[in-house]
């Protein structure tokens, strides 16, 4: 066998090992065989680079540094769903679907709304790219990253042209394992899965992607036409025959009460996957009506998205603490007894100001109703009244500065501190300037910008590039080493 042949057996072997152990969950071999026939694979292309291909399995940990993303133009435009709130929003869609359609009763796939990043591949017999939504029309190139997720084919069994749509996610486990890595570097920590996601499909670097243990869902194939089939079940099938990984947490039903009945189970269970989802997404199952339904600016009139209602639970309101702002703007936050809301563990809630602790009614010592807004970041609803003792305690306004001390000055509803040599004010500047949306210097948290100040490293934001005149000092603080 040529060393060619060779390099074309290995990969096709280790993208069958792929498809067994990340989509199937059921793999052939062992860890160490797996690592072996890597190993091969990747010595024989390190000789022969003539061999090179980005889709070779070997790919996959990433590598590529971008500059920027290319721009794509989709094929057909990536709309959005309308949403449903309610049973009787349900209802009301199904009762449009069926007065255009003229049926008395539709078939409907519904399926788990993954809360993550949409995605769209397009493949002749191999991937040619992957890219984001963007704005519907025209999305960004992030095939390098998309390749590091070892569910997604990089081959077909077929070499027609093929679009398939889907969800790239970052499932609870791997969230889990990267916030701790960034709590112990001392760096802000990813507020839910669909931000960790979107954030590390649109890394420059794909070695950066390929360790944050992202995985898809596959859930609309665009050009099922092409190929004969009419149902939507149906061509959830045959992307899976395809290898891709479908979500089998889906069910066909007739009628939208079996819908809404589906809707409540899934409602329960939801905090028991091992991904968040935001909703379920329910589609007319025959596609042949699809063109009769028609489509909105954005939206198609023959699918919507269910979304579950914030969850609220009760906690206790332990203290109201104090932040100093960067620029100066202090802000009441609410101390909680630690408790799970929307599948994450909540100890802490702003309070915004004086004003909105006044409108709220909230004393220290209050059990409160808590939720997360859009499933992200977690309010206080409202006081539970009936749990009062007469042991709760009034908020009062702090009147001076809580890290310098200095007088506030209140403007409008805000309360500042007016110290521009704050220590609190000059740390958050620090932080801000480091962080994902400005300098983006990675490492460079909260945590170690405090840290760093109170060590005297830097004052201000200019002593940051003389952090190497430290780097004894900084080598010697616990948790710190040589790199």
């Amino acid at each position: 066998m040529s060393v060619k042949e060779t390099i074309a057996q290995l990969r096709a072997s280790l993208e069958k090992y792929n498809y067994e152990y990340y989509v199937l969950d059921n793999p052939s071999i062992d860890d160490a065989e797996y690592d072996r026939l890597m190993q091969q694979l990747i010595l024989l292309e390190k000789e022969h680079p003539e061999y090179y291909s980005s889709l070779s399995p070997s790919q996959r940990v990433g590598g590529l540094v971008q500059d920027k993303f290319k721009e794509v133009k989709h094929k057909r435009q990536m709309l959005s769903l309308a949403n449903a709130f309610s049973d009787d929003d349900l209802r009301d869609f199904d009762k449009k679907v069926r007065d255009i359609s003229g049926l008395k009763k539709i078939t409907y796939v519904a399926e788990m709304k993954i809360d993550g990043l949409g995605i769209s591949l397009v493949y002749q017999g191999a991937l040619q790219y992957a890219s984001t939504r963007g704005d519907g029309v025209v999305g960004e190139d992030v095939t390098t990253n998309v390749l590091t997720i070892k569910s997604v084919p990089s081959h077909l069994k077929i070499k027609e042209d093929l679009e398939v749509r889907g969800e790239v996610f970052m499932p609870k486990k791997s969230l889990a394992h990267l916030n701790r890595i960034k709590a112990e570097a001392g760096e802000p920590l990813f507020a839910n899965a669909r931000n960790a996601a979107a954030g590390s499909i649109r890394q420059l670097d794909s070695a950066i992607a390929a360790t944050r243990g992202l995985d898809a869902y596959w859930y609309y194939f665009v050009n099922s036409s092409d190929f004969n089939i009419r149902f939507h079940s149906e061509s959830l099938k045959m992307l899976d025959s395809l290898g891709f990984k479908t979500n089998p947490e889906r069910r066909v039903c007739q009628g939208i009460e079996e819908v809404i009945s589906y809707v409540k189970e899934s409602t329960e269970k939801r905090h028991h996957l091992p991904y968040d989802i935001d909703g379920i997404v329910i589609k007319v199952d025959d596609m042949a009506l699809y063109d009769k339904f028609g489509y909105t600016a954005k939206t198609p009139r023959w699918a919507i998205a269910y979304k579950f209602p914030p969850e609220v639970v009760t906690t206790k309101l332990k203290d109201i603490i104090f932040t100093v702002g960067r620029t100066g703007k202090i802000t009441p936050n609410a101390v909680l007894d630690p408790v799970r809301v929307a599948g994450s563990v909540v100890q802490r809630a702003t309070l915004h100001n004086e004003d909105f602790i006044a409108e709220k009614n909230l004393m220290i010592g209050d059990f409160v109703f808590i939720r997360k807004a859009g499933d992200v970041i977690p309010e206080i609803v409202k006081p539970v009244i009936e749990k009062r003792t007469g042991l709760e305690k009034p908020f009062v306004m702090i009147t001076n500065c809580p890290v310098c001390t200095e007088p506030l000055k209140k403007i409008e509803a805000m309360h500042f501190c007016v110290n521009p040599f704050c220590p609190a004010r000059q740390i958050e500047s620090i932080f801000h300037f480091a962080s994902r949306n400005a300098m983006d210097i990675e490492g460079l948290g909260e945590r170690v910008a405090e840290q760093f100040f109170n060590q005297a490293f830097f004052k201000n934001i200019v002593d940051i590039y003389d952090l190497k005149n430290h780097r004894e000092q900084i080598i010697a603080l616990d948790g710190w080493q040589k790199k």
